[in-house]
């Protein structure tokens, strides 16, 4: 589940896709199609450790260790707004995506009191695919992720601040050509984070990104193998580089990596990205290597099925500095974690599931990290099957 607020700001997006869309010739399927509709509940406990700082957080409490229960409510699923088919031959949709929820927390072991964070998240995604006859398939996505955190705790539980990002991007990949296909995408990011009234330091986050990636895929029938490359170039409008002649924080990153996925009973993946990011401030600059692994696999028992994914981060700045700021995501970009889910049906339309994760993540300041260890109990539940 993706944890964000409501999805406001977000209509000029979906409506220029759905202009897009509507202008495409053709016959097309007027009736919208609700899918993969799956309504999610259940409860986590969860430790934290780590005293530190965290810029975002007004009170100053003390603690190394922190603990919560937390319940959690949320709903995910898609509808088909468009499709048109050359034959048989599935040539176009267009296909809006939500996910939503509310996570409420109690936490304790704070010194000055107990907290009750609430956290609202939702995100919205507008999708346009268009085969473009012989040469490949072009894809145009807009979308909206919020979030809103209510009695935000100090650190170590650590929760993001609540904000509003808009993505669009548009992406091309070719069919095949002797047994490889390439692909090149362009994305760009505004995102807005809630500047309050005893925090109006959150307005330092605020940042707007342009990417470019170019990728190339081999496959052998069950397997597959991806290389790629990118560019990322970021603004701070809020964040002085304290250089005169070029006063506001630009980073730019590049990033190279390759991941090799199987499917053919079981579903693998296994991927290694380096990144560099540099910046006009010297105060971000860092070299991250990260090792990515997922598994997901049936079990001869009760049909169960055991997801494991994993992703460890090795990351160094480049300058030595008392200070480093980060915006909320890069914490997570540079993450490592761990998790394994055991999952089998309870009942029809019903499944049940039992996750363990870890993690360890930087915080707003630059090298200092947090740690969480949790295990959750959810369920799945799929009206209609």
């Amino acid at each position: 589940m993706t944890w964000a607020r409501g999805p406001g700001g977000h209509g000029g997006l979906s409506l220029l896709l759905v202009t897009l869309a509507s202008m495409m010739p053709g016959p097309a399927q007027a009736q919208i199609e609700l899918r993969n509709l799956v309504f999610t509940g259940g409860f986590s406990v969860e430790g934290y450790g780590g005293n530190l700082s965290a810029v975002t957080v007004p009170l100053v409490d003390s603690t190394d260790h922190a603990q919560a229960a937390i319940g959690e409510f949320g709903a995910r699923g898609s509808l088909l707004l468009r499709t048109r088919y050359d034959g048989e031959r599935l040539i176009e949709r267009l296909v809006l995506d939500f996910d939503a929820g509310l996570r409420q927390f109690a936490a304790r072991g704070f010194e000055l009191r107990d907290y009750a964070p609430r956290e609202w998240a939702a995100r919205t995604a507008l999708t346009w695919e268009r085969v473009l006859g012989h040469r490949g398939t072009m894809t145009l996505t807009g979308s909206a992720r919020s979030r809103d955190v209510e009695d935000r705790p100090p650190m170590p539980l650590f929760l993001q601040p609540g904000y509003l990002a808009l993505r669009a991007g548009a992406y091309f990949e070719t069919n095949p050509i002797q047994g490889v296909s390439f692909d090149a995408g362009l994305t760009a990011l505004w995102s807005d984070y809630d500047a309050i009234e005893l925090l109006s330091q959150l307005d330092l986050l605020d940042h707007r990104t342009q990417a470019v990636e170019l990728g190339a895929n081999t496959g052998r029938g069950v397997w597959d193998l991806r290389f790629y490359g990118g560019v990322r170039r970021a603004l701070y409008p809020h964040q002085e580089s304290f250089d005169v002649t070029d006063p506001y924080r630009r980073d730019v990153a590049f990033h190279m990596g390759t991941h090799w996925t199987y499917l053919d009973g079981v579903s693998a993946l296994l991927g290694v990205e380096g990144t560099i990011n540099r910046s006009n401030s010297k105060r971000p600059e860092y070299d991250a290597v990260s090792v990515t692994g997922q598994l997901v696999a049936p079990l001869p028992w009760w049909q169960t099925h055991v997801s494991l994914f994993a992703v460890l981060t090795g990351k160094t700045y480049v300058h030595e500095t008392d200070f480093a700021r980060l915006v909320p995501g890069e914490e997570a970009d540079n993450a490592s974690q761990v998790y394994l889910q055991l999952t089998r049906p309870v009942a029809p339309n019903l499944d049940g599931s039992v996750r363990f994760g870890w993690a360890r993540a930087e915080t707003d300041i630059g090298r200092s990290y947090f740690s969480r260890f949790g295990a959750s109990v959810l369920l799945d539940f799929r009206p209609g099957g």
